[in-house]
């Protein structure tokens, strides 16, 4: 069995879930992003995914990551617009359980100028766009990936409650927030395979054991009635839309992820979109006019 029981990696873990279960792994931390790249095609954990894993008996860790490997990546305005995606994602297409992490990458070496001029406005973006999507209901924590100077500014801005050591050691303060057990994950060098699948090693800090680490329940998925698009009427078209989510969306009974999941749309699923607010749509499933839910519009292509 390996040394330690959490891996991160940015490829699909479901068809290991079982196999990495069985040799002591208990959490598998995944990504949130707008879109995956041509060399890491499935970086972004989706909801079947997260299903197998957890039916595996795994638990599940989120970090959103759009390449934030340079200083150019972080503004207040690229905050919450990932703090907005992030939420979202997290809500409305895992059913991530609030009160459970969110981490923020920073994945260089910043130093104490450029933290504070451009990756602090970055996370007080984060917290924004955290506002804006709970609109007054339940969030998630925020954590951070990075330094131990970039954790321990932010951390002191009061940005984040859980710090994520990357495995870089040469990186500004790393050792020595390492050496003071200020943190919660610590991500162990170097990059390893494990039974074919490219991961990382990490530990947690057994003095902060909680680094906000969720599953989702079986139940969660299986209440959710799928919905299948209606035939299309000529009535109706220059209302429609396409599903572009491939693990499909959640029908809600509001506009924002503070209301119940009502059921469920499928990937490639038709629906007519009547209206839009704050980014969701109301939409009729029938082509009737008649409002059955609300969904997040990010997913929506035009057909």
């Amino acid at each position: 069995m390996p040394e330690h029981r959490i891996i991160d990696t940015p490829w699909n873990a479901a068809d290991k879930a079982q196999k990495l279960a069985d040799a002591g792994i208990e959490t598998v931390i995944r990504y949130y992003n707008f879109s995956n790249s041509r060399l890491l095609p499935e970086k972004a954990l989706t909801l079947p995914e997260a299903q197998t894993l957890c039916a595996a008996g795994l638990r599940l860790a989120a970090v959103f990551q759009q390449r934030q490997n340079q200083l150019a990546d972080f503004t207040r305005s690229k905050g919450v617009a990932s703090g907005r995606r992030a939420f979202r994602y997290a809500a409305d297409v895992i059913g991530q359980p609030h009160g459970s992490a969110i981490y923020f990458s920073v994945d260089f070496d910043a130093d104490a100028g450029e933290a504070e001029s451009r990756i602090t406005p970055f996370f007080e973006g984060v917290q924004e766009g955290f506002e804006t999507e709970r609109a007054g209901g339940e969030s998630y924590r925020v954590g951070c990936y990075g330094s131990g100077l970039v954790t321990r500014v932010l951390e002191s801005a009061g940005l984040i409650e859980l710090t994520w050591l990357s495995m870089s050691r040469g990186f500004r303060e790393t050792g020595a927030r390492l050496a003071s057990g200020d943190w919660h994950l610590n991500q162990i060098p170097p990059a390893q395979t494990f039974l074919g699948l490219g991961v990382d090693f990490d530990e947690a800090n057994p003095d902060r054991p909680d680094f906000g680490a969720f599953t989702i329940a079986d139940e969660d998925a299986a209440t959710q009635t799928t919905v299948t698009s209606p035939p299309v009427s000529p009535a109706t078209v220059a209302k429609r839309y396409r599903v572009t989510a491939r693990s499909g969306l959640r029908l809600r009974a509001g506009p924002g992820t503070g209301f119940d999941v009502i059921g469920g749309l499928s990937f490639g699923a038709v629906v007519d979109v009547l209206s839009r607010t704050e980014g969701w749509a109301k939409v009729d499933l029938n082509g009737d006019g008649a409002v059955d839910g609300f969904v997040f519009a990010e997913f929506l292509e035009v057909l």
